[in-house]
């Protein structure tokens, strides 16, 4: 007994903190709390509606549409595919690379020919003025981010749509995953949909899963022509969401503060990541419009899978991603941001010569 006293003791619990979580700093709001323990309590009481009707319409006055031009779904690499399989007389889609891996894998799955892009460092893995409009000759297909991961740029509304405007013209279809939307200053005036709301052959992807924190009940949809959506809904199986979904249409329209507070503190806390991480020896953080920042390590005596098992040791997480020298880091509150700023600035510390 008394061993297991001393065992006991020595235990020390230590929070896993994982930066590849791109979720809002602030948490889940109250609205949305209430609502799932609501469900939970009630064990999912109310009649399951496999087209989650409420919610969509829910979601369609937000974008001042009708329930038809919405779909949902728990996942957006499943809208994305969802959408390519429905891009009737699509052969060739473009796609920017750096960009999630998840893209590629879902066109080619698709049977379509993947052209892609390549963005320089030098511009940030930006796009640079012009370059799109040029980039999409051949194409009928562009899956496009924007912010855009992992660089987590944005491309102004207007700028976008010029690039874009002559090719939706000639019959392109457009996907755009907007799902980090909401943490960029300015929210939703960074959305192209107004731009595109008429384009039958345009569709938006925006997600409350991150800019929620819904971690219990993944939630996104996707915004765009109604004979678009409506294919895609043809191919997905159903129900396309947790029954605790249904119990979220009251509490979505009473979220519009807590969207102001989390482009308030992505636009407070943002800067100051910057900041620190630039202290660090041999870290370069590059501009960041979103609720992350891409870092490159400019040193040649350690690797970014290298960093990331030495943090893993720590029961710190970050993801590397282009190459050996990039990972991303989410934003998180400041005392896990201090955690990592901590366990880096002692793992790169420069070394001096003996």
């Amino acid at each position: 007994m008394l061993n297991k006293i001393r065992w006991q003791r020595r235990c020390v619990v230590v929070k896993i903190l994982d930066f590849s979580v791109r979720a809002n700093p602030l948490g889940t709001p109250e609205a949305i709390k209430t609502a799932l323990t609501a469900a939970i309590r009630e064990q999912c009481a109310a009649p399951v509606d496999p087209d989650f009707t409420a919610l969509r319409q829910t979601i369609a006055l937000r974008h001042g549409v009708q329930s038809g031009q919405i779909a949902v779904s728990q996942r957006e690499e499943e809208l994305i595919a969802l959408l390519a399989a429905s891009a009737g007389g699509a052969r060739r889609a473009l796609l920017p690379v750096p960009c999630p891996r998840s893209y590629e894998r879902v066109l080619k799955r698709c049977g379509l020919d993947v052209k892609s892009f390549a963005l320089p460092l030098k511009h940030n893995y930006r796009i640079p003025r012009g370059a799109l409009a040029e980039a999409l000759d051949g194409c009928d297909l562009l899956v496009l981010g924007n912010p855009a991961f992992p660089s987590a740029a944005l491309m102004p509304p207007a700028e976008l749509l010029s690039e874009l405007d002559r090719w939706l013209g000639r019959g392109g279809w457009l996907i755009l995953d907007e799902r980090a939307v909401d943490f960029t200053y300015g929210s939703i005036t960074n959305s192209l949909w107004s731009g595109v709301r008429r384009e039958p052959r345009a569709a938006l992807i925006r997600s409350f899963t991150d800019s929620l924190a819904l971690a219990l009940c993944p939630l996104c949809y996707a915004v765009g022509g109604e004979g678009w959506i409506s294919a895609l809904r043809a191919r997905q199986f159903a129900p396309a969401l947790s029954p605790l979904a249904h119990y979220l249409a009251p509490a979505l329209e009473r979220i519009m503060p807590f969207r102001s507070s989390t482009v308030d503190v992505v636009t407070r806390l943002m800067p100051r990541l910057i900041g620190r991480l630039r202290r660090i020896s041999g870290l370069r953080p590059l501009p960041s419009d979103a609720n992350w920042v891409l870092c490159r390590l400019e040193r040649d005596d350690i690797t970014a899978p290298e960093l990331a098992a030495q943090l893993r040791r720590r029961s710190i997480l970050i993801p590397p991603c282009i190459d050996e020298r990039h990972f991303t880091l989410g934003l998180r509150v400041p005392i896990e941001t201090d955690r990592f700023i901590k366990a880096a600035r002692e793992i790169l510390m420069p070394r001096t010569k003996a």
